[in-house]
């Protein structure tokens, strides 16, 4: 993927595990993160060689790395055009960039 022009406005949700003091796990939205994304968007023919055949939409965001994103996880959500999606993979790329693939939910 080529960097691309960053003209969408993504936000991460990170997203966590707590304990609460039964040891009851619950998972927790934290503070939305907005950054200027490159959006590509995955073909059927992609999703298939993944293994991932049906209608599920994928997207590899890729976004500039900084400091707020270094904590990133799979157990994160972007929210782009009114979906969120899961996080698949993390890569960082040269030149300082970072690309999220993900899943579009309820797809």
């Amino acid at each position: 993927m080529r960097a691309g022009r960053r003209d969408k406005l993504v936000r991460f949700w990170p997203r966590t595990i707590t304990l609460d003091a039964l040891g009851t796990e619950s998972e927790v939205n934290g503070a939305a993160i907005a950054v200027w994304a490159s959006v590509q968007y995955g073909t059927g023919a992609e999703r298939r060689e993944a293994g991932q055949a049906g209608s599920a939409q994928s997207a590899t965001f890729r976004v500039p790395e900084f400091t707020e994103l270094r904590a990133a996880t799979e157990r994160w959500e972007i929210e782009h055009d009114g979906a969120r999606w899961g996080i698949t993979s993390i890569a960082p790329i040269s030149g300082g960039d970072v690309e999220f693939v993900a899943v579009k939910k309820g797809a």
